[in-house]
């Protein structure tokens, strides 16, 4: 990999929190208009739904979406609410982001408005961000890369599955630590490496990490410690971004440089 060729394509962070409850509409423009003055923006597009319109407001689900194009990409929130006991999710999503930086100030700016014009005390149960990249390769052969410096099984085993080999991809996932003092350690992660179909001179890169109310643990739960819920999104999206760049940074090492 070519490290100083790393371009993030897309970024998304997301809480999940309750108690549930139901949000009606009145309140759901009062969270898009704080939205608007909080990014200082008036252009925002905004959609309410509910489901279960006969059942009672306790066990109603709900959807809140707010979005705005920027050039290829743009960015939107939706807060969901699935009904009955399930959490409520708030998702902040960036397509195609003119810089990390801008991503950080974004998810923070939106993430106090929606909390602050939802009534009530929330408790903080997860939190997870999703980084996609590209990264260019020496040679400028993606499937080449994955298959003979990611894979590493002989020409035979591979072709034995049927020729010409047309995608590759390695997927690697750990466990979280079970580090409960920090807010921001031992995250669980999923690294996604694999060819990117529109162009194939460069792989695509995909890390997943998530923190737990209460980590996972050799495959159990430890619900004797409780990993508090303190951070701004930014801490997330950095450690989450920094942490991909390093493992970038590691494959080119282990290739050469390449």
């Amino acid at each position: 990999m070519q490290p100083n060729t790393i371009r993030t394509r897309g970024v998304k962070f997301a809480f999940l929190f309750g108690p549930p409850r139901f949000v009606g509409r009145d309140e759901a423009a009062k969270l898009y208009g704080c939205v608007c003055d909080k990014l200082s923006h008036d252009d925002l597009t905004f959609r309410y739904s509910t489901t279960e319109a006969e059942a009672k407001p306790t066990s109603r689900g709900f959807a809140i979406n707010l979005a705005r194009k920027e050039g290829r990409g743009g960015f939107g929130i939706i807060v969901t609410h699935k009904g009955g006991n399930e959490p409520i999710r708030v998702l902040f999503d960036y397509g195609w982001p003119p810089s990390m930086p801008h991503v950080e100030e974004l998810f923070d700016s939106a993430s106090a408005a929606v909390f602050d014009s939802l009534e009530g005390e929330w408790q903080k149960v997860l939190a997870e961000t999703r980084i996609r990249a590209e990264c260019a390769v020496r040679g400028q052969d993606a499937l080449s890369y994955i298959r003979e410096r990611l894979i590493c099984v002989s020409s035979s085993t591979i072709e034995s599955f049927g020729t010409p080999l047309a995608f590759a991809s390695i997927r690697l996932d750990t466990s979280s630590s079970g580090d409960t003092d920090d807010a921001i350690a031992g995250p669980a992660r999923q690294l996604t490496v694999e060819v990117l179909q529109e162009d194939r001179k460069s792989v695509y890169l995909e890390l997943v990490s998530q923190w737990t109310q209460y980590p996972e643990i050799a495959t159990e739960v430890d619900i004797t410690k409780s990993r508090p819920f303190n951070a701004n999104p930014t801490d997330y999206v950095k450690d989450s971004y920094e942490f991909l760049c390093a493992r970038v940074h590691d494959l080119a090492g282990e290739e050469g440089g390449s």
